[in-house]
């Protein structure tokens, strides 16, 4: 799996003794929290208006067929 960090173990320590009813809990916690650190990235995004413009042009060229496969470039990456 891995290494984890000090924290990580922690975490995971303290959960395994956590009744059933507080893992769930925690579980939604943690699906909260990540929830709120995809906005904000999001929202750093948005503000970003030199990087919106250039994801939204690449949302236009892929809806009007401006694409190629991947096929036809991963020669060239």
């Amino acid at each position: 799996m891995g290494t984890r960090t000090i924290i990580e173990e922690k975490i995971f320590n303290d959960l395994e003794k956590l009744s059933e009813k507080y893992k769930k809990e925690a579980a939604d916690f943690i699906a909260y929290l990540k929830v709120k650190e995809e906005l904000s990235v999001t929202k750093e995004i948005l503000k970003d208006e030199e990087l919106l413009k250039s994801i939204m042009k690449g949302d236009e060229d892929f809806r009007k067929g401006r694409v190629k496969k991947w096929t036809e470039i991963r020669e060239d990456v």
